[in-house]
């Protein structure tokens, strides 16, 4: 993303486009390990005397399911952000 674009977003546009990149980098991820944990579990198949299934042979934090009681953190208003994001700019440009 050019320099210039970067600054003219606002702290919600930049939040949004964070969440899309992590969101992103964490299913490669993801998907880089659940290929690595198929490709164990056809290899290890012929060897077991049960019947192996990939996610008995390597069970990832991702499988489990978050609990719902889990609560999200509480939404910054836009007034907030902004006033954060301008103190932030202005530490930048001074420092």
């Amino acid at each position: 993303m050019p320099y210039n674009d970067f600054c003219a977003l606002t702290p919600e546009e930049f939040s949004h486009i964070y969440k899309a990149y992590s969101e992103e980098r964490t299913a490669q991820y993801q998907d880089s390990w659940e290929r690595m944990r198929m490709l164990a579990a056809i290899t290890i198949q012929p060897y077991a005397k049960k019947r192996l299934t990939p996610h008995e042979l390597l069970p990832f934090p991702w499988d489990k399911k978050k609990p719902e009681h889990t609560k999200a953190a509480p939404a910054v208003s836009k007034e907030d952000a902004l006033m954060r994001f301008e103190e932030v700019l202005g530490k930048v440009g001074n420092g």
